[in-house]
């Protein structure tokens, strides 16, 4: 379990050993965002830098893109994993999953291009690998968007 405790001078020191500035509001935001996931995410660290990035750099567009993705991909894995690859529409869902995860990838790299160095290494090694283990942190990455786009959902829906 990842908790970020917020702090008082604006930024925190991320798990993976990068230093990121995050502001008050998104350490506090991802902390919520925690809670309300249950404790599922698994990259709250990068998730925070990815909101504080889109924020900073004025991309919540972008960020609503790859939450929008993210749902359809998780989704259609699951889908594709419980059908099996003999299925019917198999090669279908496999074609629009390839296309929509290259999508979900060029948007995450857009939101880290003004990022720090480092920053932009971790992501680039973790998540954009041709390895079976980059496609897997990419998925758990995707995973943790998702709860971004439930949230918006359901506090939208409350504060009607």
């Amino acid at each position: 379990m990842l908790y970020i405790e917020p702090v008082e001078i604006h930024s925190i020191s991320l798990f993976h050993k990068l230093c990121m500035v995050v502001s008050q509001e998104t350490a506090s935001f991802i902390s919520s965002l925690q809670n309300y996931s249950r404790s599922t995410l698994h990259h709250a660290d990068d998730l925070a830098s990815l909101v504080e990035l889109s924020r900073i750099h004025n991309q919540r567009q972008v960020l609503d893109d790859v939450c929008s993705l993210s749902k359809f991909l998780v989704n259609t894995n699951t889908v594709m994993k419980r059908i099996g690859k003999d299925a019917e529409g198999y090669g279908k869902l496999s074609y629009e999953f390839t296309e929509n995860l290259e999508k979900a990838s060029t948007f995450i790299r857009l939101l880290v291009k003004e990022a720090p160095d480092d920053v932009k290494k971790h992501f680039t090694s973790t998540y954009f690998g041709m390895t079976h283990g980059g496609l897997n942190s990419l998925m758990e990455l995707l995973y943790d968007i998702t709860w971004l786009k439930n949230w918006e959902i359901d506090h939208r829906s409350a504060a009607k």
